[in-house]
Parts: structure tokens; C-alpha cells; sequence
């Protein structure tokens, strides 16, 4: 499992933002729980879940909104959120875009945060998927 994280200032206070490739979630979710835990990470992106259909999970301090593929496909890509579930009050929205992009729409005292979590394993691709993937990111606003 891939382990990056990053701090934003945001208001008020500070958060704690982690990015996590998983290469598979089925399996990992106490062990990524953990580990945000350890972390103290408020809000995590989680790439190449491999997790089939969408939805949401509570997991005991944690929401995971998940986005992957159709039940009849192999499990492939696929993005995840995880964030405390002390904040469940202030997610205002979220929108399942497609197998890689999330959308998660967060109140904060001024304004709001709109947290995009992307997949995009670039190296693998066509230049048209890539096309079609950017078009998708490019129309969301």
C-alpha cells in the first residue's frame, strides 16, 4: 500500500489530507483504518480500490464513499473517500462520476471545499480514453 500525506490550512484549523493507492481495497479496509487513524487523516483519497458497484460504508469513525465497476466486470481501477465520520454534518454533496472520478462537496465555515478524487493510471491508456477522461474532468464544475 502506497502512503502519502499531505497538509491543507483550512478554516478553521488544520486538516489532514492522505493520499492512498491501495491496489486493491477488499480485504485492506482494517488496515487502512488503522492506519488513518495513526495518521490522524480527516479526509483520504483512495486510488485503485478495485471494489465493484458504488455506494457508501460507515466504518466504525470513518465514511467510505466508494465508485467502481459493475458487478458483471472483473474488478479493475475504481476511487474511494474516507472521511471521519465526526464530519458527516458538513458533506453538503457527493456524485459518483464514473469508475475513476468522485465527487465530494464538503461545508466549511466560508464556502466550500469540493475535493475531486480522480484515478487515472495514464501509462496504461489510449490516447482516446485519455481524451474522453479529461472531457469528463473538464465538464465537472
Amino acid at each position: 500500500m502506497t502512503t502519502k500525506v499531505r497538509k491543507r490550512t483550512m478554516s478553521p484549523g488544520l486538516m489532514e489530507i492522505g493520499v492512498w493507492n491501495v491496489r486493491g481495497l477488499y480485504g485492506k479496509e482494517k488496515l487502512l483504518h488503522k492506519e488513518l487513524k495513526t495518521a490522524k487523516v480527516d479526509i483520504a483519497v483512495i486510488s485503485e480500490t478495485k471494489k465493484k458497484l458504488k455506494g457508501s460504508l460507515e466504518l466504525e469513525d470513518y465514511i467510505l464513499f466508494y465508485s467502481g465497476v459493475p458487478t458483471n466486470k472483473r474488478a479493475a481501477a475504481g476511487i474511494a473517500t474516507m472521511i471521519k465520520a465526526k464530519f458527516k454534518k458538513r458533506i453538503h454533496s457527493y456524485m459518483f462520476v464514473n469508475v475513476i472520478i468522485l465527487q465530494l462537496r464538503y461545508k466549511l465555515k466560508r464556502g466550500y471545499l469540493t475535493l475531486l478524487a480522480v484515478y487515472a493510471p495514464e501509462e496504461e491508456k489510449t490516447e482516446k480514453k485519455k481524451q474522453k477522461n479529461s472531457m469528463k474532468l473538464s465538464k465537472i464544475g
